[in-house]
């Protein structure tokens, strides 16, 4: 059901490795990983968002706690890849890694654009 989504994420954007759709307890709803250009730095991107959503956790209750509203997006640059994290709604989250070389503007953007049908299909 959000495969198709996913793919559409990560087909969009220049350098984009893998798309997960999560929720904030660290289970993974749908992913897609692209089979060409893989770094073997991906393994596993339902492992990756469950590490993240941990981080996840820990931002919301900060920025909360800050008064500062809820947290909406997140970046995690790394040597070798990219993560880009848009929050849905209070109990999930979507993400997207790329290589280095990838353009995260476009992520951005995709996922931005992207995050109002997920969010209707969630419900």
């Amino acid at each position: 059901m959000f495969k198709d989504t996913l793919r559409q994420i990560v087909d969009q954007t220049e350098g984009a490795i893998a798309g997960l759709l999560m929720g904030f307890d660290g289970i993974a709803v749908d992913s897609y990983t692209r089979d060409e250009g893989l770094t073997p730095n991906v393994k596993d991107i339902n492992e990756i968002g469950m590490e993240f959503s941990v981080i996840l956790g820990s931002i919301k209750r900060a920025a909360e706690a800050l008064e500062a509203g809820g947290a909406k997006e997140v970046a995690i640059q790394a040597e070798h890849l990219t993560t880009l994290i848009r929050v849905i709604n209070e109990d999930y989250f979507v993400a997207l890694t790329m290589r280095p070389d990838g353009n995260p503007g476009k992520g951005r953007f995709i996922l931005r654009t992207a995050a109002p049908k997920i969010m209707q299909e969630l419900q």
